[in-house]
């Protein structure tokens, strides 16, 4: 069973959809992952690309795309791609700079 919390409709209508973000990107000053599916129709690539380029202040930062999947990559065929890639990156231990 998955569940998710309903406030994300809320927040899609109050604030993405109004284009108004809730945070700035560049105020994340940690080492950040993000991993989108080729075939993700509710989120574009080039909004991932748009919001990762604002990740100025990240000490690293990672964009993944894993193939042949869409929003719900986590419960579908390629998921172990997904898993394995932010397993690597929280077992690493880069310093920032590296």
């Amino acid at each position: 069973m998955l569940r998710a919390p309903s406030g994300i409709l809320e927040d899609g209508r109050d604030f993405w959809a109004a284009g108004k973000a809730l945070y700035d990107p560049a105020g994340i000053r940690v080492p950040t992952f993000l991993a989108h599916a080729e075939w993700d129709a509710d989120l574009p690539s080039y909004m991932v690309y748009a919001y990762f380029a604002k990740l100025t202040n990240a000490p690293y930062k990672r964009y993944v795309q894993i193939g042949e999947g869409t929003h719900t990559i986590m419960m579908e065929k390629n998921r172990m791609q997904l898993f394995q890639a932010v397993q690597q990156f929280l077992d690493e231990r880069l310093k920032p700079n590296q």
